[in-house]
């Protein structure tokens, strides 16, 4: 018999890939689309903090924070746009829209930051 910290994960993934792959059915028509998005973006940022609980490695702290941010846009943009939707342009972002500044060109900076960060310093694996 597995162990009930891993019986507990093993429910607690099950329920989240669950939410995530058919919560949107509960949803009207015209929002499934929306639904589904936000729904991703909360299963990624649950699964990105599992990780982070698991390994505490600060070195990953910079790059969680910055997907935890994008994802987060994802989950409030969704769920605003479905309660009071606005005006999106075609290839428009969303999020973009509403804020009226192209936001995925700060996630850029954001990656290109990260990466000369992760130049500057040597990763080390924490034995």
């Amino acid at each position: 018999m597995a162990p009930k910290s891993l019986y507990s994960l093993f429910v607690g993934l099950l329920l989240l890939g669950a939410a995530r792959h058919y919560g949107w059915e509960l949803f009207p028509q015209e929002l499934k689309g929306m639904a589904s998005k936000g729904l991703g973006g909360i299963t990624v940022l649950v699964l990105l903090w599992a990780f982070w609980w698991q390994c505490k490695e600060s070195l990953l702290l910079p790059l969680f924070a910055w997907w935890s941010f994008e994802e987060l846009q994802v989950i409030v943009c969704s769920g605003w746009y479905m309660l009071d939707p606005w005006p999106v342009l075609d290839g428009q972002a969303i999020c973009s829209a509403k804020a009226g500044v192209d936001l995925g060109a700060f996630g850029i900076l954001a990656v290109s930051l990260l990466v000369v960060l992760s130049t500057c310093q040597p990763l080390q694996v924490r034995k």
